[in-house]
């Protein structure tokens, strides 16, 4: 189910059909129609491709939107056909110098084909509506917890500098409160000594506070941090640190007025020295300092080169309070590190995994909801995305009950492996883990999800639940492998086989049918994750194929790959199940299921 939720098997009906002739320009249609009497143009001027035939037998040849195909125009009876809805036919009989326009010259053949294709075109509307709207949505819970990290980080930078600020702040009001009580010129000195650093730590402090204060650049640049950090964050845009520029402001406020009360007290323990027969010594330091702040102020006043006299005297107030951590700041960049702050701000890796991993837990990752006495899905195809979001949505409301289970990239259990238990009635099966009866060989989003779908199967039937298997709508029933033991190596044949699209897509067949008008088919996927036009190329690759392997994947269609394995695992076990299609999925609407 993983894997087919995360790749979407997406396999198609096939319809043979020949080569195509004729060009897309109207004036050579007419030339061509001129020269050629004895034919008759039927021209394609819908938006799906068709097929076209004779009533002599000559086969359906396919018709793609704005191009012609010429007829004998002996009045015999020709058919036209839907490519993707053989039941939406007409016909009409082929004249001599004539065109007929498939939107008005086989009955109501073009009314009918219009409103298929007006029907199809709103679909895929709705189902782009419905993935970019749950796209929208993981993208705001991650958006969300990865600001959450991001401000928790902020906060707890802040916390840790006012902490340091307050305990600096405290002790030198405790020193100054100590001057009253020396003795001895040493303890004097010692004093001074001691709030010069509380002081230059203090400052240094409310320094590291200031170079924290949230800018434009700074919210850029820890935005290009966090979507470097994972590839589900590329979306991320950064609003947290800006939003929480309030709360700085009054963290700052409150500190520097801590900071000047302290100051007060500075002074007027500065004032007591002076009294003092040893305050030589006391002001020698003290002044040294004052003096070193104002050095360190003119100095970043000049750094800064304000505009103006307020500007200037502004920037020689902070440098006189900021003067320590103005020269570490210096330092610092000298050395290369531009925001000291900057690693006590950003969110580290683990954290954002933690915030993915968070969001992925609420919005896409799904370990089933088995209900006991209900109707249980026990497998999905995932190419369904919009029904299946709709079972998920169910499943965790508990209106529906179910054991599948999805595990995508960026999940806890993502890419882990485990190993086939041993015990006596698996010694059959063979390989490291479970991806090699599944798959043939190990595959990169690892088969720990395939244990948890075991460990819901078995509580489904241990509850008397009764499991419901889902097939492509219109092929219930088909799809499956010959038993579990081979579909590993069934995977790998067919997974061999769809390896030569690449060179289909470089053959002369190919390109001939794009030229054809193969090119003008939409491109816009619907409810079963397939478009008009990767419809008609998988006809196009399977006509192409070897009669074997054409086979292979006309059999194959029906289940996803995942599903086939779920399905003879059923069967291993002897577990009945009731087989629908997807669009018997109680509670999904029409439009989400096709």
């Amino acid at each position: 189910m993983a894997e087919s939720l995360r790749h979407g098997d997406a396999m198609f009906g096939v319809t043979h059909g020949g080569s195509l002739r004729g060009e897309n320009d109207l004036e050579q249609q007419a030339a061509q129609t001129a020269s050629a009497p004895d034919t008759c143009t039927i021209f394609n001027d819908l938006t799906v491709a068709v097929e076209i035939k004779l009533r002599r037998g000559s086969g359906w040849q396919p018709l793609y939107p704005e191009s012609k195909l010429d007829v004998p125009g002996d009045n015999d009876d020709v058919s036209v056909r839907l490519r993707d809805a053989a039941g939406v036919c007409g016909s009409c009989k082929a004249m001599s110098g004539v065109q007929l326009v498939l939107s008005d010259g086989f009955g109501d053949f073009g009314a009918k084909a219009t409103g298929y294709a007006l029907h199809e075109e709103a679909a895929a509307a709705e189902e782009k509506c419905q993935r970019e709207k749950r796209q929208k949505e993981i993208e705001t819970n991650l958006s969300a917890e990865v600001t959450r990290a991001t401000l928790w980080r902020q906060k707890l930078a802040i916390i840790s500098i006012s902490t340091f600020i307050s305990v600096s702040l405290g002790v030198m009001c405790l020193c100054a409160a100590a001057s009253y009580l020396r003795k001895t010129e040493l303890q004097g000195v010692g004093l001074a000594v001691g709030l010069m650093v509380l002081w230059c730590c203090a400052a240094g402090g409310v320094g590291l506070l200031t170079d924290a204060e949230p800018n434009r650049h700074d919210a850029l640049e820890l935005q290009d941090q966090v979507r470097a950090a994972r590839p589900e964050l590329q979306g991320y845009e950064e609003r947290g640190v800006l939003a929480n520029q309030k709360d700085f402001i009054r963290w700052l406020g409150c500190f520097l007025i801590v900071l000047l009360v302290s100051g007060c007290s500075f002074m007027a323990m500065f004032g007591t020295s002076l009294r003092d027969e040893h305050s030589k010594t006391i002001v020698v330091l003290w002044g040294g300092t004052i003096l070193l702040h104002f050095i360190g102020g003119i100095i970043y006043c000049i750094s800064e080169k304000p505009k103006d006299c307020m500007a200037a005297a502004g920037h020689c107030l902070v440098g006189i309070f900021l003067c320590p951590f103005t020269w570490i700041e210096m330092l610092l960049n000298i050395c290369g590190v531009k925001k000291p702050t900057q690693f006590m701000l950003h969110p580290r890796k683990k954290s954002l995994d933690a915030a993915v991993h968070a969001t992925h837990e609420r919005t896409i990752v799904f370990e089933g909801n088995v209900l006991p006495d209900r109707d249980t899905v026990c497998s999905w195809p995932g190419k369904y995305a919009s029904a299946w979001a709709e079972l998920v949505a169910g499943a965790r409301q508990n209106d529906i009950s179910a054991a599948v289970v999805f595990l995508p990239e960026g999940s806890q259990h993502f890419g882990l492996h485990d190993p086939i238990p041993a015990k006596e009635e698996l010694q059959d099966l063979h390989g490291e883990c479970w991806c090699t009866p599944l798959y043939g060989e190990q595959k990169p989003w690892g088969c720990r999800w395939w244990s948890k779908w075991i460990a819901n199967i078995e509580l489904a039937v241990k509850q008397n639940a009764t499991l419901e298997v889902y097939y492509f709508n219109g092929k219930m029933g088909l799809g499956k492998v010959k038993d579990f033991t081979t579909a590993g190596a069934e995977h790998l044949r067919r997974e061999e086989i769809f390896r030569r699209k690449t060179v289909f897509k470089k053959s002369e067949d190919f390109r001939s049918a794009f030229e054809a008008g193969l090119r003008h088919l939409s491109k816009e996927e619907g409810p079963d994750s397939s478009s008009p036009f990767s419809r008609e190329e998988h006809r196009r690759f399977l006509a192409w194929l070897p009669e074997e392997e054409r086979q292979i994947l006309e059999e194959s269609e029906g289940l996803g790959n995942s599903q086939k394995a779920e399905v003879a695992w059923l069967q291993r076990q002897g577990f009945p199940y009731v087989e629908k299609e997807v669009s018997q999925l109680g509670g999904s609407s029409p439009m989400a299921t096709g």
